[in-house]
């Protein structure tokens, strides 16, 4: 009778510490369809790389279907393409789906706001209405947020004395508010597009990045998209 208690005993402690299964190692990347919402840097017509970060990804990741809703130019805000508009026609079935961007907002010199902003008018604005809109649509799906990088083409504060942190602070503020993973690259050394390090993965233009550097970027963003 010991010896059973003993047997049973050791089976619930061996379910319990197997219980615990990391999310990506059960995630069917295979049937996973993927919006990339984005700017520049996700327009497939941009040519200063040949390959892109998502391309990569999909690769690496068998990731089914990507629908690319990149845009050059495109602001969160309503200045130019905004996303905070777009995303409303995107795909509904996709069950994973990313913003990359912030950078035309900033260099462009969208008003910052406040937090209480709902209009996207303002960077605060349209950053609330993006991401409560993506909470809305894509319940209980798969979503993150990828900040801007450091460059060299826009100076570190803008025309109208916001500094570039300042827009990557509030994209992290209401990833907080509707609990959406964020990834601040602004943080990163290795994409300062102005450093020793990061040189070599810039464009020309010292905003974009070159097929180096989408490749570099998709080795960073792939354990944050498995994270989700």
């Amino acid at each position: 009778m010991k010896k059973l208690v003993l047997i049973m005993a050791l089976l619930l402690t061996l379910t319990m510490g197997t219980g615990k299964v990391n999310a990506a190692e059960v995630t069917d990347w295979t049937n996973t369809t993927w919006n990339v919402l984005g700017d520049s840097l996700t327009d497939p017509n941009n040519t200063t790389a040949t390959k892109r970060y998502f391309d990569y990804i999909q690769e690496d990741m068998k990731i089914k279907k990507v629908n690319n809703y990149g845009k050059s130019g495109s602001t969160i805000s309503n200045l130019s393409l905004p996303m905070s508009e777009r995303y409303i026609s995107m795909d509904d079935s996709a069950n994973l789906i990313t913003v990359f961007g912030g950078l035309n907002d900033y260099g462009r010199n969208v008003e910052l706001g406040t937090l209480n902003d709902t209009a996207n008018s303002t960077y605060y604005g349209a950053l609330d209405t993006l991401l409560k809109g993506l909470v809305k649509k894509y319940p209980n799906k798969k979503i993150g947020f990828i900040s801007m990088y450091s460059r060299t083409f826009f100076p570190p504060v803008n025309h109208i004395s916001i500094p570039d942190y300042a827009y990557v602070n509030a994209e992290i503020d209401i990833c907080d508010r509707y609990n959406i993973k964020h990834l601040n690259l602004y943080e990163i050394d290795s994409l300062n597009l102005g450093s020793s390090e990061g040189r070599q993965y810039g464009a020309p233009d010292g905003v974009h990045l070159n097929t180096q550097g989408h490749q570099h970027l998709a080795e960073i963003m792939e354990p944050f998209i498995k994270s989700l």
